[in-house]
């Protein structure tokens, strides 16, 4: 699967709805970058991800290529480790957050599989490792740390490339289902592996030349995700803040990220590689509050911005065929945060990872 722009479409012949789509997309990502600080104090809560995990769902070399069709199986793996404790836009002493980390790795296989130059599917099932550091409160106990390690929510996303003939622009629509444990003991809802909830999935993706030869390349994406479906859940936290055995409700909030980036794309025959192809990008994301008796909106979610270089490797193992190997990395690094943080019993701020790492190889059959 080779990163490729088309040049036989003249853009001034493209369909106007096509051409609409390519603009709408490749606007979104930047203004939500402009918007995000001016939306408000309503802004809020992390995913049960904790660090707002959707937000790799974004960027990145993976959306669908021009000579693509069968089938794509690829393996994840991020990694999040939050210790810094946020109060709005700054750091804050640790002391005035009762939790002290929250360590995750995810481990995600999936399939991509695009039956024409129309339309495709992908499904992504995660597996994940947390960690929760947090003093209970209790005289004796103190400090501990509670695991929790299962499959994730399961995502199942339909994508439509059919703007364009290069597939250049394309949307995706789908469901993340709750497939993911949501009452470890000792964990939160809002730092569960699962959230509970079925959520709506929306998104499109752009890629477009910066220069004729297609050296450079420019790409723009955006994910939604809408709650809809919610369960109730016994306080996992129960057996040390008090309410063992009491039903509460976990709302999460809605979630919007978008990336929008730049590509190298004419390394050919590098270091024993077909093709390397790095790129720099802009990771935003913004969260809304939870709800619930089991949620906790005075310290939960975020404005964010990320600032991303990445790299991809592709080995062509049988170019007849489109046998194709890539690895893909990429660190992405805040330079803007704001979490939403107050006094809530004696809790205060956000445990905000300082980077975060993204690994993903997958295979072209």
């Amino acid at each position: 699967m080779f990163t490729h722009i088309a040049t036989t479409a003249s853009p001034s012949r493209r369909r106007p709805l096509a051409r609409a789509a390519a603009a709408l997309i490749s606007l979104l990502a930047p203004t939500a970058l402009a918007v995000v600080p001016l939306v408000g104090a309503g802004t809020a809560a992390a995913l049960a991800c904790a660090c707002g995990c959707s937000v790799f769902d974004v960027g990145g070399l993976d959306t669908p290529q021009e000579q693509d069709s069968g089938g794509r199986i690829f393996f994840e793996f991020w990694d999040s480790y939050q210790y810094q404790n946020y109060i709005g836009d700054s750091r804050a002493p640790s002391s005035a957050n009762t939790d002290k980390v929250i360590n995750t790795q995810w481990y995600n296989v999936g399939l991509e599989y695009m039956f024409n130059r129309q339309w495709g599917v992908m499904v992504r099932v995660p597996t994940t490792d947390r960690t929760l550091t947090t003093d209970t409160g209790v005289p004796g106990l103190g400090i501990q740390s509670f695991n929790s390690k299962a499959i994730g929510d399961i995502e199942v996303m339909g994508i439509y490339t059919g703007f364009f003939s290069d597939m250049s622009t394309g949307i995706e629509l789908g469901l993340k289902l709750p497939t993911g444990t949501f009452n470890a003991p000792g964990i939160d809802r809002d730092t569960q592996i699962g959230t509970g909830s079925t959520d709506l999935l929306v998104g499109g993706f752009h890629r477009g030349m910066l220069t004729g030869d297609n050296a450079w390349q420019y790409f723009a994406q955006v994910m939604w995700r809408q709650p809809f479906l919610y369960q109730d859940e016994a306080d996992p936290q129960g057996f040390f803040d008090g309410n063992p055995g009491v039903i509460q409700s976990y709302h999460p909030g809605m979630q919007v990220d978008g990336a929008a980036g730049i590509v190298y794309n004419n390394l050919y025959n590098v270091l024993g590689f077909d093709k390397i192809t790095p790129l720099g990008q802009v990771i935003v994301s913004h969260r809304n509050a939870d709800s619930g008796t089991g949620a906790d909106p005075f310290n939960s979610g975020f404005d964010r911005v990320m600032l991303s270089p990445g790299i991809e490797f592709t080995k062509v193992l049988d170019e007849a065929n489109n046998r194709v190997l890539k690895t893909y990395f990429d660190v992405e690094v805040p330079v803007y945060y704001r979490a939403n943080a107050a006094n809530n019993a004696g809790t205060e701020g956000q445990l905000v990872a300082p980077y975060l790492i993204r690994v993903v190889t997958s295979y072209n059959f």
